[in-house]
Parts: structure tokens; C-alpha cells; sequence
């Protein structure tokens, strides 16, 4: 049985922070809003698709998909390893169709530590019957705060509530 049978009854990971944030941010207008859940080695979301982002007909466009796994890869680092970080490359394969209206969960773990800041990720996603549809792996790189203030990456006042709400620290 995966977890997502009862991915509620997991710990929530306190990811619905204020922000702009199209995937996760709980007041974007037209975002995905996801959540994520964990059971402190893997990290999940459920999630229903909104048909305003379909591809053909029915199905979910493909870069929505990657939107999905891509917040899984970045989630399952800031929780796991309590750090702020961004995406340096993903890669996804496409392997049944994804379905707007319909339940799908998602999975990341953690493969490997590459460097002090790299790590690889696996991000799966599932449909309601537990089938994988889609698959990647990520090269995720830790940033601090100081990296992501000097170089106008991110705004301080942002970050400090970022950390505060998810790390509280």
C-alpha cells in the first residue's frame, strides 16, 4: 500500500506560505496550490488537475506536469534538508497520460548527495490508481539566504518569512 491511501494522515509540511509561488502559493489566483505531505524520507502531494490547463483535449499539458514534478523535487530538499534552494536542471519522461479533473499524487525523494550543495532528486507522479505517469530526477542546489540576497535572487524580508514559516528558525 503506497502512502497516498491515506496521505492525510501523514505530517503536513508546512509549505502554504504567503507568496506568489504558481505551483504551492494557497493565494495564487489560477496556481496549482499543492501540498505536501511527508513521512520524513519521501515527501507526497494530491493534487486535481484544472482542466485550464490541458493539452489536448482532456489531458494535462506537459509543462504542467513538469510544474508538478519540479515543486515535488523542490519541496522534498527544502523539507528534508531544512534549506532554501533552486532547480539547476530536471528531466522528465512521459509515460501515460495525465488527466485534468482527476486525482494524481506525487512522490519525491531524495537519490543522492552530489556535492556540499547538490543533491539529485526523483520526483514520480501517480494517477488514482496508483500507475506511474510520469517520472524525473533533478539536479537541486542548496542556496543560503545570503546567496540568494546578494545576488537579487529573492527579496530578505521574503526569505526571513519564508524560514520563520517553514524551518522556524
Amino acid at each position: 500500500m503506497k502512502p497516498f491511501e491515506a496521505i492525510e494522515k501523514l505530517k503536513m509540511v508546512p509549505n502554504q506560505v504567503e507568496g506568489k509561488c504558481f505551483a504551492c502559493g494557497p493565494s495564487h489566483p489560477s496556481g496549482l496550490k499543492m501540498k505536501f505531505y511527508t513521512d520524513e524520507e519521501l515527501v507526497y502531494s494530491k493534487l486535481i488537475v484544472p482542466d485550464i490547463f490541458c493539452g489536448w483535449s482532456s489531458l494535462a499539458h506537459g509543462g504542467i506536469i513538469t510544474t508538478i514534478l519540479d515543486e515535488t523535487l523542490a519541496w522534498t530538499i527544502i523539507y528534508l534538508k531544512q534549506n532554501f534552494m533552486l532547480t539547476k536542471s530536471i528531466q522528465v519522461d512521459f509515460l501515460k497520460p495525465v488527466y485534468v479533473h482527476k486525482v494524481i499524487f506525487t512522490e519525491g525523494k531524495i537519490i543522492q548527495q552530489l556535492s556540499d550543495r547538490e543533491f539529485q532528486v526523483e520526483a514520480n507522479l501517480y494517477n488514482a490508481d496508483f500507475e506511474l505517469c510520469a517520472k524525473s530526477v533533478g539536479n537541486i542546489i542548496l542556496m543560503s539566504k545570503a546567496q540568494l540576497v546578494n545576488r537579487k535572487i529573492i527579496a530578505e524580508s521574503f526569505l526571513d518569512s519564508f524560514a520563520k514559516q517553514v524551518f522556524g528558525v
